[in-house]
């Protein structure tokens, strides 16, 4: 279906749970369209895994319609939706605790300058990914929501459920183990 012939589109968030909690499924199909990438994206960066991450997704959703009725509207549906995805994806890393993401290693035979600048690049994006895999669930929570979702401290305090002060203390024990963790090269210090 086009954009076009979307009657959902200029809808806010709160209309369609309106038309949700009067019967209209189909209202919820739009809000799972609005949010399914960035649920799937902010999931897979907290568990490191697509089948995971898939399957956190569908259950964040399914927790959403099955909570609709208890969604008190203090917050948007967005902070909502990201504090179901969160606290899911910290219930299964805890269940998951023994369990260590491994990446696949990569191989490459042809050496050429710009693909080694390539493969550093990745190479340090990995290192990052791991390092973040291996932060506390708080910590790697403020981390993630920050850093990849470009959320302001009060979005995620709102999100993980506590106070500013102590999503800002979390990021900044988060960015100090990661420092311990990887060895950043200067240029990329200033983003962390």
């Amino acid at each position: 279906m086009s954009d076009k012939g979307n009657k959902f589109l200029d809808y806010s968030d709160f209309e369609l749970i309106d038309r949700v909690l009067t019967g209209n499924s189909r209202s919820f199909e739009e809000l799972v369209k609005r949010y399914s990438k960035t649920v799937y994206y902010l999931t897979y960066r907290m568990v490191h895994d697509h089948e995971d991450a898939a399957d956190l997704s569908q259950e964040t959703f399914l927790k959403a319609y099955q909570g609709l009725t208890k969604f008190k509207r203090q917050s948007s549906f967005h902070t909502w939706l990201y504090r179901i995805t969160v606290n899911l994806c910290i219930n299964h890393l805890r269940k998951k605790h023994n369990r260590q993401y491994v990446g696949l290693e990569k191989t490459h035979s042809v050496v050429h300058p710009d693909i080694l600048q390539k493969l550093e690049r990745e190479e340090l994006q990995e290192q990052v990914g791991d390092a973040v895999n291996e932060l506390p669930e708080k910590q790697r929570a403020a981390v993630i929501l920050r850093i990849y979702h470009g959320l302001s401290h009060k979005e995620i305090s709102n999100i993980l459920g506590c106070s500013v002060g102590t999503v800002k203390a979390n990021y900044f024990h988060a960015l100090r183990n990661l420092r311990k963790f990887i060895q950043v090269p200067h240029e990329l210090e200033e983003s962390f």
